[in-house]
């Protein structure tokens, strides 16, 4: 039975996203910056929960996924795959747990480990160094990872492209790396961009 949600990071997260939607459908730039910062500092305070001074926990098995009662730093691993993982992190929301969760693939030919992510329609990935202990990555490790999977959606943005079509390329990304901070910065230059544009 889900505990009660005491966090209020969870309301203002779900109410961020519903607006975010409704402002970018009616190209309202003014109050979807507002909203994308809002989410972001819904999705910190999430950030600042899970960040709870526990290890971090591998994810290997449905049972594994089943068995989360607390939050903190998940790192789901084969033969789940992604969609696990975004199984696991709604799963946390709708239990009220603050938690921040990360996907690996097996090791690369080259000994990298790929970590992946889904987002709106779109998947990320990006190879990172393999953990010394697999079994028992380090947070510093977590943290790293999920910064990589960020910067990695940044280097992707194609500046060439309109305005519009950059801020929709990192509204859809948003999901897949919700704690990269640069990633909800950039989005909301475009928005301020976009708004003196129509002025």
């Amino acid at each position: 039975m889900p505990r009660k949600k005491l966090d209020p990071w969870f309301k203002a997260e779900a109410d961020a996203v519903q607006e975010i939607d409704n402002a970018r459908s009616s190209s309202n730039w003014e109050a979807l910056g507002v909203q994308i910062d809002c989410l972001l500092q819904a999705r910190q305070e999430r950030s600042k929960h899970a960040r709870n001074g526990r290890g971090v926990r591998v994810i290997q098995s449905s049972e594994d996924v089943d068995s989360v009662k607390d939050g903190g730093r998940y790192l789901v691993q084969p033969p789940l795959v992604a969609r696990d993982a975004a199984i696991l992190d709604g799963a946390m929301k709708t239990r009220g747990f603050s938690g921040m969760v990360a996907c690996r693939e097996p090791v690369t030919n080259l000994g990298f480990c790929p970590i992946v992510a889904l987002g709106s329609g779109v998947t990320v990935r990006v190879r990172v160094e393999e953990p010394k202990n697999p079994l028992k990555p380090t947070c510093d490790w977590f943290d790293n990872a999920t910064n990589e999977l960020g910067q990695h959606v940044l280097e992707q943005l194609d500046t060439e492209t309109t305005d519009q079509r950059q801020l929709d390329y990192l509204l859809a990304h948003l999901s897949a790396i919700p704690m990269h901070v640069p990633t909800y910065r950039a989005a909301i230059r475009l928005c301020n961009t976009l708004l003196s544009k129509s002025v």
